[in-house]
C-alpha cells in the first residue's frame, strides 16, 4: 500500500510522512475498517490509488483530518466481530451470558497475550454472540490488548461447548484461572470499523463496490460477513 501511495506521488519519503495506523493486527486478519494517517504532497485520489493496489486491498475512503491527527489515540472506539460456524452441541444462551460478564472493568490476562510494560487491564464496552449456522461475536472498546478478541471468543466458545462452566468462566474472567486462553485462529476476524470524534470517513461507492466483488467469491464465512458489513456502510453512507 506505501508502494502504492509513493508511486502516485503521495509522499516522497516516508519518514517525512509521519505514517500512523489506527490498528495493529495479527496475519490473517481481515479488516474494513482499519485507519491510515500520513502527511501527503497533494489531495489523494481513492479510485487512483486502488488503481495501483492489489485486489486483496483497497481505499474505501479519505479525508482531511488535522495535522496533529493521531488514529490510534483518538480513537473513540473500535469494533471487531469474529465470525465462526457453530460447533456441534453449541448452547447460544449460555455463550450470551458469558458475553455479557466480559462488560465493563476487568483484568484480561488470561485473556490476552501480555506485552511486556503493558497492563492487561481495560473496558470492553460491548459484547455479544448471535447466529444459527455462522456465528457472529461482536467487540466494541476504546482499545484492545494484544490476541484479546481471538482468546474472548476462544472462552465463549468453551463455554457454549460446555467446556467451561460459567463459573470457571467468572474465575478466569477474575484472575483466578490456572492457564490462559488459547487464541482462535486469526482467519475468522475482522477489524469492523473506528470511530472518531471529529472525523467522518465517506466510502466511495465505486470502491466498496469493487471489493465486495472480489471478496464474495472467497469460501470462508468470514468473507461474507465482511460483503454484507461493507454493503452496509455503503447503504448507511448514501442514507446520510
Amino acid at each position: 500500500m506505501l508502494r502504492a501511495f509513493e508511486r502516485r506521488g503521495l509522499y516522497r519519503k516516508l519518514k517525512e510522512s509521519q505514517y500512523r495506523v489506527a490498528a495493529r493486527t495479527d496475519r490473517g486478519v481481515s479488516a474494513i475498517g482499519q485507519v491510515v494517517a500520513l502527511d501527503v504532497c497533494r489531495e489523494p485520489n481513492v479510485r487512483e490509488l486502488n488503481a495501483a493496489l492489489p485486489r486483496d486491498i483497497a481505499v474505501l475512503a479519505a479525508a482531511k483530518v488535522k495535522p496533529d491527527f493521531n488514529p490510534r489515540s483518538q480513537a473513540q472506539s473500535k469494533h471487531y466481530r469474529y465470525v465462526c460456524e457453530v460447533p456441534p452441541g453449541f448452547n447460544l444462551l449460555l455463550a450470551r451470558r458469558a458475553a455479557r460478564l466480559l462488560e465493563g472493568t476487568h483484568d484480561f490476562k488470561h485473556l490476552c497475550k501480555h506485552e511486556q510494560g503493558r497492563s492487561t487491564i481495560g473496558e470492553l464496552g460491548h459484547a455479544s454472540v448471535r447466529g444459527q449456522k455462522i456465528l457472529g461475536f461482536d467487540f466494541i472498546a476504546r482499545a484492545f490488548i494484544w490476541q484479546q478478541v481471538r482468546r474472548m471468543v476462544g472462552a465463549l466458545l468453551a463455554v457454549g461447548t460446555g467446556k467451561f462452566s460459567l463459573d470457571e468462566f467468572k474465575r478466569m474472567l477474575g484472575g483466578q484461572a490456572k492457564h490462559a486462553m488459547r487464541p482462535v485462529p486469526a482467519e475468522g476476524l475482522i477489524l469492523v470499523s473506528i470511530r472518531y470524534p471529529s472525523v467522518a470517513l465517506r466510502p466511495d461507492a465505486r470502491a466498496v463496490s469493487k471489493f465486495i466483488k472480489h471478496i464474495e467469491d472467497r469460501a470462508h464465512p468470514g468473507y461474507e460477513a465482511m460483503a454484507r458489513l461493507l454493503l452496509k456502510k455503503l447503504l448507511a453512507s448514501n442514507a446520510s
